[in-house]
């Protein structure tokens, strides 16, 4: 592995400097190199780039808890017990009361209009582009508070939101200002992140754009979930192929740059090894130019490899 400088010196010497970047990409490759930087970091509730807040509910110990996560380092910064979630199984559609499984963002507090939510709101981002792609329905499902005017809630009256007591809705607020937080909702099992897992689906990110710069049609595709990959757009897989056939058939040139990546485990109840990978991606070629926030929801094969479910 390149780990010291003088390795990329002596590359850059004998070959110049494109001969850096290629062997700088084949260590962003290698998972070993991943297991290395990942070291000691606690990266049980995902690996960020940036310092975030994730807002971690169980739906059967009926326990919400906020963690800060600042370059490998995780903190409990709020607990309450006995919250109020709506019913048990997935969110499926609109009008279920059931309070969804899953990893989404959480917007900024606001003022939901009504006394039932209690003194303020948060929303989260249910549906997601996976759940939209699955034929989920609903919205509005918010981190709120109880009824100003003293009314019971229970389960069925949550309407699948996540509820805290009045007092503890002001402390959670404190603790998320300011951050950039994610909402990760389980039910019985608790779903964490492990090192292999992460160094793994790192190094498949990186053989992924590799052979998406270099238009390999063949390595590309391999990333994909052939039964089970969307697009945004509803384009199944072999639509989705053809497409990508025809574009890389121009071999264009392209650079592309990833950053500010986070990896975040994706809780389901289909025991399925999920994760949402989330980055910042500055695509060129001559025609067409993006820079911009990209997601992709995935699973962990039988073999450890990335396979792509949906993509946004």
């Amino acid at each position: 592995m390149l780990r010291a400088s003088s390795d990329l010196v002596k590359i850059y010497l004998d070959q110049g400097l494109d001969a850096v970047g290629v062997a700088i990409e084949k260590e962003l490759m290698d998972k070993n190199f991943w297991l290395s930087e990942i070291g000691d970091k606690n990266i049980s509730l995902g690996y960020y780039d940036d310092n975030v807040a994730i807002v971690l509910t169980n739906k059967t110990n009926k326990i919400l808890r906020v963690f800060s996560y600042d370059n490998g380092k995780v903190k409990q910064l709020f607990e309450q017990k006995s919250i109020i979630t709506g019913l048990m199984g997935d969110k499926r559609f609109e009008g279920d009361l059931k309070t969804p499984v899953g990893f989404y963002e959480l917007g900024k507090k606001f003022n939901p209009g009504d006394p039932y939510y209690g003194p303020f709101a948060f929303a989260t981002t249910y549906p997601n582009l996976l759940d939209k792609l699955q034929g989920k329905t609903g919205g509005g499902i918010w981190i709120h508070g109880y009824p100003l005017d003293g009314t019971r809630l229970d389960e069925f009256k949550t309407r699948g939101c996540i509820a805290l007591f009045n007092e503890n809705l002001e402390k959670f607020a404190k603790v998320v200002q300011d951050k950039k937080v994610f909402v990760m909702t389980e039910e019985k099992n608790k779903i964490r992140a492990n090192r292999e897992e992460i160094a793994s689906l790192l190094a498949d990110l990186f053989a992924w754009k590799l052979a998406w710069t270099n238009s390999d049609t063949e390595s590309y595709l391999k990333f994909y979930d052939k039964k089970e990959f969307k697009r945004f757009d509803k384009m199944n897989f072999d639509q989705f192929a053809s497409m990508k056939k025809a574009i890389f058939s121009r071999k264009e040139n392209k650079k592309i740059k990833f950053s500010k990546i986070s990896i975040s485990p994706y809780p389901n109840l289909e025991n399925e090894v999920m994760y949402r990978i989330a980055f910042y991606e500055d695509y060129y070629t001559k025609n067409y130019q993006f820079k911009g926030n990209k997601i992709l929801y995935v699973k962990v094969d039988d073999k450890g490899r990335m396979k792509i479910l949906a993509e946004q």
